[in-house]
């Protein structure tokens, strides 16, 4: 079992055409002399290879009097390749490479980390709102 499921792990590896980096904003503080809240620099959890692929249940938000359709994705991750335990809701994935053009520089919030024990990938649910 385990070669079979590291030999899976090694094949979805090879669909990981896309590169993103997962980051997570600094904590804000108050500049009391200014009233000014500020952000810390953010941390970078993940830099390499994932996979990004379109879930079909997008959804539509009213956003004051305007239409918004919120898309989410699921974003895979080699298997091991940062602690789970790093991730957050609310972390960043940002899309750096792709083979589709439109996709980089595009940010997706966290909304879920997927666990399984034979998960040839670890996976991400993101959301985007566009």
């Amino acid at each position: 079992m385990d070669e079979v499921l590291a030999a899976g792990r090694r094949a979805h590896e090879q669909l990981m055409v896309d590169a993103c980096t997962i980051s997570r904003a600094g904590a804000q503080m108050l500049d009391r002399s200014t009233s000014a809240l500020t952000t810390g620099a953010a941390t970078t959890l993940y830099s390499g290879p994932c996979r990004l692929k379109p879930q079909r249940v997008p959804r539509n938000e009213e956003a004051g009097e305007r239409l918004a359709v919120v898309a989410r994705y699921e974003v895979a991750l080699p298997f091991g390749s940062l602690a789970t335990d790093d991730l957050r809701v609310g972390d960043t994935v940002t899309i750096t490479a792709s083979g589709d053009t439109r996709l980089v520089g595009q940010h997706f919030a966290v909304l879920t980390v997927d666990f399984g024990s034979t998960a040839t990938a670890w996976r991400i649910t993101v959301e985007s709102a566009t």
